[in-house]
């Protein structure tokens, strides 16, 4: 075999940022718009002098992904149906510019009043704020470059096989790689770590109280998007699920085979 062919056979590129290797998928692009997203924030923020643009980030993305949980999955069947002839674009424009980014201006209107809500600075709550948030944002960052933009936005639920994913180039596969072959959830306990470090860091009650939100949103949408999961993955989902756990890492990972015994 050639190297030309070695080199073909070792990666699949299908798609800017994206490759599909003998490690699975990496996807750049929004690995490095993750970091580069706290990276702004907290220059910013210094530049500034005080904390404002990490928590009004934080606040923002994590309200944002609150009210799309919320609206996701409970609707499942009526936004496949509504996107079946509009595509992925269609639900990017309503994701994004209209539930996140409403929710970011809402936040931004807002946040004369609930940026003030906050208490006396500590140190070493300051300190372990900044631990959790590095460590999260690190953590994360692994996780989001296995996963990628289109599951992330919730592309792979919204448009399966046989229902768009094809068209709209949908990857459609179990990802077992990564923090994955750990936990099952490694992105909902980096991103609650994340928002719970910034409320520290920051001394914000604002934070405190989006982490709570967000914990309970999580109890009602974790079992939807588990049913939605095993429907579409069938046995290789339910054996993952016996093998690795939802929120707490195992000691020894996973692999794609373990799913087919």
């Amino acid at each position: 075999m050639s190297c030309t062919r070695r080199r073909l056979k070792r990666f699949r590129i299908q798609g800017m940022g994206f490759q599909v290797g003998e490690r699975g998928e990496l996807h750049t692009v929004p690995a490095i718009a993750w970091v580069a997203s706290f990276v702004v924030c907290g220059l910013g923020d210094a530049m500034l002098g005080r904390w404002l643009l990490l928590p009004l980030f934080v606040a923002a993305f994590y309200g944002g992904m609150i009210i799309i949980d919320l609206v996701t999955y409970p609707m499942l069947s009526f936004w496949r149906g509504w996107l079946r002839q509009r595509g992925l674009v269609a639900w990017y424009l309503v994701e994004v510019g209209g539930l996140w980014g409403g929710t970011a201006l809402v936040l931004l209107l807002l946040s004369p009043w609930w940026l003030e809500w906050s208490w006396n600075e500590t140190l070493s709550l300051e300190v372990l704020g900044g631990v959790l948030l590095v460590g999260s944002v690190v953590a994360g960052t692994w996780a989001v470059a296995k996963m990628g933009w289109a599951r992330l936005l919730f592309a792979g639920a919204l448009f399966p096989s046989g229902a768009g994913a094809e068209e709209n180039n949908v990857p459609q596969r179990l990802v077992v790689e990564g923090p994955y072959r750990y936990v099952r959830n490694p992105l909902y306990d980096t991103d609650f770590c994340l928002i719970v470090g910034t409320a520290l860091l920051t001394s914000s009650w604002a934070l405190v109280l989006v982490a709570v939100l967000y914990l309970a949103q999580l109890a009602f949408q974790l079992p939807l998007e588990e049913l939605e999961l095993r429907e579409r993955f069938g046995f290789p989902y339910r054996r993952y699920c016996e093998l690795v756990p939802r929120f707490v890492p195992r000691h020894r990972p996973v692999h794609q085979r373990d799913l087919h015994t």
